[in-house]
């Protein structure tokens, strides 16, 4: 099994710690039950009830930061958003990162959309463009000479491709020796 301890990050002047194992990051309960305000008994009843975070809770061997290592309740960090979500709590600083989720959340879903929405819109622009100076293009006399020198330069180069295929299988036909003699 890989372990590695390392500090998660820094909200509110405490530090939030996660333990990496084999690939999984498991993050302390507790730490963010202080930062937020809100009770950790608590919390941990209503994960200890929960069908599906109550598996997925495990005691992690967490370094502190006295350099003491202490067994922390934890859960992987891809269940701790959604578990956050779900605490209720008048807490002011729960309140407080709740509403930056909230704005997070918003800012990357309707980002996606808009993103998504002014990517279309400019690639019809540039697909209108391109088609208009492809029309005009196609009554001018050295566009067209450059067309059929472009065609011409890919037939010759299929041309060379073949001739160099059957000049390789003719090249190999000369080493397939076969028994005659009886």
């Amino acid at each position: 099994m890989n372990q590695s301890i390392t500090k998660f990050l820094e909200f509110q002047g405490k530090t939030l710690l996660f333990l990496s194992v084999d690939g999984i990051y498991y993050i302390a309960i507790k730490p963010i039950c202080e930062v937020l305000n809100v009770e950790y008994t608590r919390q941990f009843k209503n994960l200890k009830e929960d069908p599906i975070l109550e598996p997925a809770l495990a005691i992690q061997p967490m370094q502190v930061p006295n350099d003491q290592v202490r067994n922390m309740v934890c859960l992987p960090e891809h269940f701790i958003y959604g578990w956050l979500f779900s605490i209720r709590s008048e807490s002011k600083e729960l309140l407080e990162f709740k509403k930056e989720c909230y704005l997070i959340l918003y800012k990357h879903f309707h980002g996606s959309i808009t993103a998504r929405r002014d990517l279309l819109k400019e690639k019809a622009i540039a697909q209108n463009e391109r088609t208009k100076i492809e029309y005009e293009l196609k009554s001018n006399e050295k566009f067209i000479k450059w067309s059929d020198l472009k065609a011409k330069e890919m037939r010759l180069g299929k041309e060379l491709k073949d001739l160099d295929i059957n000049e390789i299988s003719e090249q190999l036909s000369l080493f397939d020796f076969k028994d005659t003699i009886e």
